[in-house]
């Protein structure tokens, strides 16, 4: 592990049920509904699956959710943390962890930048670490914008500035999971550790 810096522990993990923007551009709005949070949950090379109310799920980036005619392979798995929620509450006066959409968030001091995880993720797990490679940064859409500004139809004079403010990693990372070999859970409280 000397190659690799603790980020924190995972505070939070949650799939969604389905796409959490709705409606027709460019009239989508953002709602944090479909959202459900979890103890655990799996990654496999088809994306993210957790057990609720008795059943298997499938986050809406799975490749067999059937809202996800064309899975983006590049973006199974969203990774955010509490950090930038703080930042985000400081700029929007309030931001609940997780409302972002993130699968997993990282309890973390200080923002992480894309540079400082450009190596790439590792969650340590008692039954064998999992390698998050190339995070890319996840590009704040208008409808979160607006969400975030809780007002469903600002203006994009006024929604541009506060989308910029989220652009750079603010917003979370998405990452591919094509590298793993089968399906691996993870858990609330695991260690994720930037490389490099």
């Amino acid at each position: 592990m000397d190659d690799y810096r603790l980020l924190g522990p995972i505070r939070h993990l949650q799939i969604q049920r389905e796409p959490l923007r709705i409606g027709v551009r460019p009239d989508r709005v953002y709602g944090t509904g479909p959202l459900a949070s979890v103890p655990a949950f799996a990654l496999s090379p088809e994306g993210v699956i957790a057990k609720i109310d008795g059943g298997w799920m499938v986050d809406s980036h799975h490749t067999a959710h059937p809202a996800n005619a064309q899975p983006n392979l590049d973006r199974l798995l969203s990774v955010g943390f509490t950090s930038h929620y703080a930042a985000m509450a400081e700029h929007f006066g309030s931001a609940t962890v997780g409302d972002a959409g993130e699968n997993l968030v990282v309890e973390t001091e200080g923002i992480v930048t894309a540079d400082q995880i450009a190596g790439g993720l590792l969650i340590e797990r008692p039954g064998g670490n999992i390698e998050l490679h190339q995070p890319v940064v996840a590009e704040p859409c208008i409808p979160f914008t607006r969400f975030r500004l809780g007002d469903p139809e600002a203006d994009l004079e006024l929604v541009d500035p506060h989308r910029e403010f989220l652009r750079g990693g603010m917003r979370g990372y998405v990452v591919g999971l094509g590298n793993l070999t089968g399906a691996i859970e993870v858990e609330v409280g695991d260690l994720v550790y930037a490389r490099g």
